[in-house]
């Protein structure tokens, strides 16, 4: 990571002069934990917080700035020393300063162009661009995240001045100034007020109109951008770069905050972006149709119809919803256009050449990093399992791998992607797999898919002693692609809340487009380094919307006076529907199935057609009210929406509106004995805008099975500007379409002797569009103030008519009514009303709580009010498992862990729990020392004589994000993980526990009677390492016996202990006896992937229990039951209900046809895919459809979220069983069950495939981890704050929740540890993690060793899994026990050749090493041998002796003799002297050797076995691992 660092300065520094222009100190503070010598202490300090804040005072910069705002910790007991905030000379002064050793910085841990107008055909030459003069003049509004005014894109070269109508401005704000903008950009203004109402606590980091996020710069550049020669992503897609309308101007509005955006500002931008005189409003954001029924409820289609009667032309994105089935599209108001996603002809490539130009094979590519391009050697390493041939080599290889069964492509990847980038130049991988679902492009690779490709690599290689090839990127290859296509993520119409009016309107380039970006964003990582550019490829409707604005304005340049929906009619019916091959429009997302209209709209844009149309459909205001007459609006809506008077009364309602394109929707019949016919008729007028005399006939294509017709077929036009009109019917059956079919549709197009204008016309037997409305509950402010809990934001309706003469502006208006109303006379109006609207609609918004709302509504003028909405932009089984019991061995032997103190570091903890309560706890231990800390929703008397401690720290995070906001700013706990790991340690007896009726039962810890310290520092998934030090600091203050931590920095980050501020902290809890249990991590699958391996640390993997979770469906009368794993917590009614088959479930229709809750039917086909299906019925209607079965051969866990009754029949015999089943019955029946808990049929315990492994890089001669605990599906109590799942879009809520991790895994140690503290009190932290490791089983339940989940059930090897699966009941009386204290750990230190300051800081002594024999063979009861590997010596290579001294001391019985017995270890000579140890009194101690003899090459990269101590009289079996290997600890 560390060769990172200089690019990410660099960042940095460039940053600086804008970003802290008002603080030069600040812009260069950092936090640092500072290491001090306790000792150095002068006398005139009676503490050493004095003598910090003293020392922080000599060196500060700004005396002004108090010093508690510099010093952030103090440290006494985990480390010595402190953290604070200090510039480059602050740091450097205390270098100098009496007592400093070292200082480290404080560290976070680990928990849509160049080519679319070149594809679209403009040129500089001829067509829309020098017709339109490149747009020159037309203003553009865009409203997203802001702009990066910096960008090449937007400078003013070649721009005249700015239009003299032009009222905007550009607005100062943080790092942003009215002198970055220019005659190109010439407004910015930003809007936050919303979020900040909705979200008071939410942090605002950079508050002004500058682009933080990248997605605002991007699409202004597509709109407008300015030529940019010279632009590439790394070298893709290089040439020039420029806008759809480069000479247009462009004004910035920013509602978009950190992910966040608001109707409220959105509606404030378009009311400004009005007033300011944009000419063309470009939107890629939006609500989903689902949430609405009606106009009046949608605010942004509010102030758009605002927008269009002020002749503004806005272009909207469809929405990234799309593929799956129809009805997903955004931004449907037909006074909008609605723009689709397209792909355009260009394709990122890298190559393979093989040999001397043999043969050369590309492949799909966007890799940014750097490459030699030499011929280099060809390493095939088959299915590239491990890297041992690799090493054998000098100098830079190519390696190849390729399927095989017993690997996965994400192993292959992993490995490659985790080798040494010295030896490895790229990779190969030979694949049937889709590589998108593992590569993120961050490292050199090729992914061959085809099969003739394949052979032909494979040929070659084996056909070559010395395979070579050349390994190539960033090529950018023109014309080969189909294109368009639609994009598989693009939205699909009807409409719902105006389905008359088809959806979307047109097509425009949407994928992979090259746009400026933000420098502020990395757009990637390479080898670990991040990377900045100031252009990147992005994909979606957002990158598709500005394509159409920029469009729209060089249209607006050519005819200032046509209206939105002229313009929109010109792009619409001179819109593309072929491809670049002739043949009609594909569907990425269909299979290439040629799209329909509700895909593509009209087609792809046609930019040079589009200026010159010949005839234009058009339409005003009063079109679009006789729409909305026709949906029966009432006056108050027709007001709101239309800010006036008008109503219905004397309108003549009409659905049909003068559209560019039809929709004609026939209802299904399937009941019916006949099939009568039905006619749908439209009357369209069209407008004369080509030659003065014109005349066109009618051509009607498409359309099968249906009569269309079109009356005249002749439209003649005598002058310029003449309007006519004609009347297309469309004549057919009911339910004609084929029943595997939705639509049919066609085209009618007016052509003219040298033109043709094409309308969409199409016919569907959709009749019903479900809608679903998304509650969020109130539990998330349940502990706010009550005022504010029942205060939400409204957008306010009002009739600017009513207003009283006494006020002068609407704006003081609103503010007397709002003070009129208000409950609290104290709260200033303006923390009230965030905006006031006079453009795009009347009225204003404002934060109200329900009886404010109430009085609103009787005020004078008040019509309607929505509320603000967003906008879219580690149990009761494992202590059974474990044979734990009430009536005999650990638990009573234990007293379930009375007395003993758990301190727990995590996300605090939920006091309420019924974990926590102390029901059956004594008094709280005198010893005790800490206290329960008060905080928001958090006091004293929540603790108890479980609950002894409740602390929180923050200070570090706060430091390093001076702007994060913190919403529970105490020890109570918002996320669930701390209340989850603190009841597995250590929770009371809680009966009737279970999530959603699995795993039911009584929930207990592991030490039900010990006493929880609960430690926050997780914030918002965010820990520092000063707050962590800080809580362990406190823990050994306070005095606990055990600490469980699950969380921790990977070590390939630090090489030295002294860096790593965790382990050194946890160094002074081991000199203090506390025993301390880390999670391992959750990165496995690789060697070396190990955290938390300091070796006073117990390190716990994860490992599975015997426990399923499970669904039945059962066929027929019983005639068969088929079992399949579920976590499905719904309601489910359990009743035997009809099977409906529907084939490849790629629509609902025969559903409808159905009375009654059914089961549906699903299966595999080579047109849909389970993804597809499961969206299906994921959004079909839950009236109707009771649950689903799929018969698959998928992986479903990719795609399934349990957010529906469903079950997965993936097994061959099963398969047939179901489809047997439904091909014999006539009317097919099945009973749908859920929420079975299944114990002891599984094989367990499994090493899980997420924990991390061994060896531990910066200790290697330890072996890591120590041992295995259950960490896969563990319940425990949860956070009722975090919602756990949605069922139909409901959110679920528990007490209880299961979760899988390392993280779980520890504390199921941690409650271990405290019950053998309870019966060895005296018992050293090293000495209990002996009793569980040397008692621990590495055999499953079947007798078998343990296997590795993650290697294909191989058989585990110690550094998955440690010792074994540990066993609390064995734990307590162990025989033997290897111990070690602090001066073995100093000799380890002293072994890795620690300087003097080194070990002070991790010792907080003068301890150094002269004098000191070093040792790197602690006295651990585990053995790791390394065999370096010589490959140039004749295999199997030298002998090698690697040799281990270890010391027992005798726990067991006064006399007792134990002889050595080992086990496994092939082609390894393992001797033991003695082999037998025999003990005459308790607590003797006795020393033996093990030797480990083998050749450098051993025959596998890891070989290991077992050495026992085994009692004579047979009780006690003291078991430790023995691993052999060839790794090299510091190459993983």
């Amino acid at each position: 990571m560390t060769t990172a660092l200089p690019r990410i300065q660099v960042v940095i520094l460039n940053l600086i002069p804008i970003f802290f222009l008002f603080s030069s100190s600040y812009a260069q503070s950092k936090v640092y934990i500072v290491y001090m010598d306790h000792s150095a202490i002068p006398r005139a300090f009676s503490t050493h917080h004095s003598w910090f804040e003293s020392t922080l005072s000599s060196i500060s910069e700004n005396s002004e700035l108090p010093i508690s705002s510099k010093l952030i910790h103090t440290y006494t007991n985990s480390i010595h020393g402190f953290s604070a905030s200090l510039t480059p000379s602050e740091l450097a002064s205390l270098k100098n300063s009496p007592g400093y050793i070292h200082s480290t910085p404080d560290r976070p841990m680990e928990l849509h162009t160049t080519h679319s107008p070149n594809f679209l055909g403009m040129s500089t030459s001829s067509g829309v661009w020098p017709a339109s003069s490149y747009g020159e003049d037309v203003i553009i509004g865009v409203i997203d995240s802001g702009v990066w005014p910096e960008s090449e894109s937007f400078k003013d070269r070649g721009m005249s001045r700015v239009p003299l109508r032009w009222k905007g401005k550009c607005v100062t704000g943080q790092q942003f100034n009215t002198s970055l903008c220019n005659k190109k950009l010439i407004g910015a203004r930003y809007f936050n007020n919303g979020v900040r109402a909705n979200f008071p606590d939410a942090k605002i980091t950079i508050n002004s109109a500058r682009d933080n996020e990248g997605h605002g710069t991007h699409t202004a550049s597509i709109a407008c951008g300015n030529f940019v020669e010279g632009a590439s992503y790394f070298g893709y897609a290089a040439g020039t770069a420029r806008g759809m309308a480069p000479r247009a101007r462009l004004a910035v509005y920013k509602v978009l905050w950190e992910n966040y955006i608001y109707s409220s500002d959105v509606i404030a931008a378009v009311d400004q972006a009005i007033k300011d005189g944009v000419d063309v409003l470009s939107m890629s954001l939006g609500i989903f149709a689902e949430e609405d029924k009606f106009y009046d409820e949608d605010p942004i289609a509010l102030a758009t119809f605002a927008a269009m009667e002020k002749g503004i032309f806005v272009s909207a994105s469809a929405g990234n919803k799309g593929r799956l089935f129809h009805g997903t599209i955004y931004n449907g108001a037909p006074w909008l256009t609605t723009v689709a996603a397209g792909t355009v002809d260009r394709e990122f490539k890298g190559a393979l050449t093989l040999g001397n130009d043999t043969k050369t094979i590309t492949f799909e590519s966007l890799y940014p990093g750097e490459f030699s391009g030499h011929r280099e050697q060809i390493v095939f390493l088959n299915k590239c399992k491990s890297l041992k041939k690799l090493k054998r080599l000098k100098g830079k290889v190519i390696v190849v791998c390729k399927d095989g069964k017993n690997t996965n492509l994400g192993t292959q990847v992993d490995i490659i992607k985790n080798g040494s980038t010295s030896v490895i130049s790229g990779a190969i991988f030979l694949t049937n797999y889709d590589y998108k679902d593992y590569y993120d492009y961050s490292f050199a690779a090729g992914f061959i898919d085809d099969e003739n490709d394949r052979k032909t690599v494979m040929d070659y290689i084996s056909k070559n002693k010395n395979p070579t090839g050349v390994l190539e990127f960033r090529k950018t290859i023109l014309g080969t692609a189909t294109a368009p296509k639609v994009a598989r993520y693009s939205s699909r119409g009807p409409f719902a809340r105006s389905r008359n009016v088809l959806k979307p309107d047109v097509l425009a380039p949407g994928s992979e487009i090259l746009a400026s970006w933000t420098p502020l964003d990395k757009v990637g990582e390479v080898h670990s380094k991040p990377l900045f550019s100031n252009f990147k490829l992005v994909s979606g409707t957002s990158m598709a919307a500005p394509h159409v604005s920029g469009l729209a304005a060089l249209i607006k340049s050519v005819h200032p006076d046509w209206s939105p929906a002229a313009i929109r009619s010109a792009i619409m019916t001179t819109a593309n529907p072929l491809d670049n091959t002739g043949s009609p429009i594909k569907d990425d997302g269909n299979n290439d199935e040629p799209a329909s209209p509700l895909a593509m709209g009209a087609g792809f844009i046609d930019p040079n057609k589009a200026i010159d149309p010949g005839l234009i459909y058009d339409a005003e205001t009063e079109d679009y009210v006789k729409l909305l007459c026709s949906f029966n609006y009432t006056a108050k809506q027709m007001k709101i929406i239309t800010k006036t008077n008008t109503s219905c009364n004397g309108i003549k309602p009409s659905s049909d509106l003068n559209y560019p394109s039809f929709i004609a929707y026939f209802p299904s019949d399937l009941e019916g004995s006949h099939r009568p016919k039905v006619v749908r008729e439209f009357i369209r007028r069209v407008r004369n805008v080509g030659n003065e005399k014109a005349s066109y006939r009618a051509e009607v294509s498409g359309m099968s099975g249906f009569n269309v017709k079109v009356e005249p077929s002749k439209l003649v036009f005598r002058r310029k500007n003449e309007m006519l009109s004609y009347k297309l019917s469309v004549e057919g059956p009911i339910s004609v379409v084929e029943e595997i079919e939705l639509l049919v549709h066609g085209s009618l197009s007016w052509v003219e002797e040298s033109e043709i204008l094409t309308s969409s016309a199409m016919t569907t037997a959709i009749a019903r569009m479900e809608l679903v409305i998304l509650n969020l509950m109130p539990i998330f402010f349940l502990f706010f103030s009550s005022t504010y809990a029942q205060s939400k934001v409204y957008i306010v309706y009002m009739d600017h008519s009513v207003m009283p003469k006494a006020f002068s502006t609407h704006h003081n208006w609103f503010e007397s009514t709002l003070s009129s109303i208000s409950e609290n006379s104290e709260l200033p109006i303006s923390s009230k009303l965030i905006h006031t609207y006079t453009n795009s609609i009347h009225g204003f918004s404002a934060s109200l709580t329900p009886s404010e709302l109430a009085s609103l509504k009787n005020s004078p003028g008040y019509i309607h009010s929505t509320p603000d909405r967003p906008l879219e932009l580690h149990t009761t089984h494992s202590t059974k498992f474990l044979g734990m019991s009430t009536t005999s061995g650990v638990w009573p032997a234990s007293s379930y862990g009375e007395g003993v103190i758990i301190g727990v570091i995590d996300s605090g903890i939920w006091p309420e729990s019924e974990s926590f309560k102390d029901r059956g706890m004594s008094r709280v231990p005198l010893r005790w020392k800490g206290k329960c800390e008060t905080g928001q929703h958090f006091n004293s008397s929540l603790c108890n004589k479980k609950l002894i401690g409740a602390r929180f720290f923050n200070k570090g995070i706060v430091a390093n994000f001076p702007e994060i906001n913190i919403t529970l700013n105490s020890a109570r706990d918002d996320q669930g993980h701390g209340s989850h790991t603190a009841s597995t340690a250590a929770g009371n007896f809680v009966e009737n526990a279970s999530y959603y009726g699995y795993a039911a039962g009584t929930a207990r810890g592991m030490a039900p009677r010990a006493r929880v310290a609960a430690y926050k520092v997780l914030w918002k998934n965010k820990v520092f390492a000063s707050d962590v030090v800080a809580a362990v600091d406190q823990a050994i203050k306070d005095g606990v016996d055990v600490l469980s931590m699950s969380l921790g920095f990977f070590a390939a980050k630090d090489k030295f202990y002294e860096e790593d501020a965790i382990a050194v902290a946890t160094f002074a809890a081991m000199e203090k006896g506390i025993f301390v249990s880390a999670s391992a991590g959750n990165a496995g699958r690789l060697h070396g992937t190990i955290n938390n391996g300091a070796p006073w640390l117990t390190t716990v993997g994860a490992g599975t229990v015997d426990r399923e979770f499970e669904g039945a469906l059962t066929l027929g009368n019983d005639t068969k039951q088929i079992t399949f794993e579920s976590l499905y917590a719904g309601n489910f009614s359990g009743l035997r209900e009809p099977l409906v088959f529907l084939n490849k479930c790629k629509s609902l229709k025969k559903l409808k046809n159905i009375k009654g809750k059914v089961i549906v039917v699903c299966k595999d086909g080579k047109t849909t895919t389970l993804e597809d299906q499961i969206e299906v019925i994921k959004n079909g209607s839950t009236s109707v459809i009771s649950g689903a079965i799929f018969v698959t051969n998928d992986e479903w866990k990719d795609y399934y979220d349990y957010s529906f009754a469903a079950t997965f029949v993936d097994e061959k015999d099963n398969q047939k069983t179901v489809m047997d089943y439904i091909s014999k019955n006539k009317n097919p029946t099945g009973i749908l069950e859920f929420r079975k808990t299944i114990l002891g049929r599984a094989t367990a315990p499994k090493v899980a495939r997420y924990s991390s492994r061994g060896p531990f890089m910066r200790s290697p001669s330890v072996l890591k981890p120590d041992i295995l605990a259950p960490g896969s599906e563990i319940l425990a109590s949860w956070s009722p704050l975090n919602k756990i799942v949605e069922v139909h879009s409901k959110p679920l809520f528990s007490h209880f929740k299961i979760i899988s991790g390392t993280s779980m895994a520890a504390p199921h140690v941690s409650g271990l540890a405290a019950l053998i503290k309870t019966v060895h009190p005296d018992w050293s932290p090293a000495a209990i993690r002996s009793a569980i490791m040397t008692t621990a089983n590495p055999l499953d339940n079947t007798g078998s060793p343990i296997k590795d989940a993650g290697n294909f059930d191989h058989p585990a090897s110690p550094l998955e899994m440690g010792a074994g699966f540990i066993d609390p009941n064995k734990a307590i009386d162990p025989g033997l026990i290897y111990d070690a204290e602090t001066e073995d750990y100093v000799k380890l230190l002293c072994s890795l050749n620690y300087t003097a300051k080194q070990m002070k800081i991790i010792t907080k002594t003068n301890t150094s090493c002269n004098g000191i024999k070093p040792s790197s063979d602690l006295n651990y009861p585990s053995f790791i041998a390394y065999f370096p590997s010589d490959f140039e010596a004749p295999h199997p290579g030298p002998k090698v002796v690697r040799e281990f001294q270890r010391r027992v001391r005798n726990v067991g019985k006064e006399r007792s003799s134990y002889i050595a017995e080992l086990s496994g270890m092939r082609g390894l000579k393992v001797k033991v002297e003695p082999m037998k140890l025999v003990f005459r009194r308790k607590n003797e101690m006795l020393s033996y050797k093990l030797s480990v003899e083998g050749p450098t090459n051993l025959e596998e990269e890891v070989v290991h076995g077992s050495l026992s101590w085994v009692e004579e009289s047979g009780k006690h079996v003291v078991r430790s691992p023995i691993v052999a290997t060839n790794m090299d600890p510091m190459n993983l």
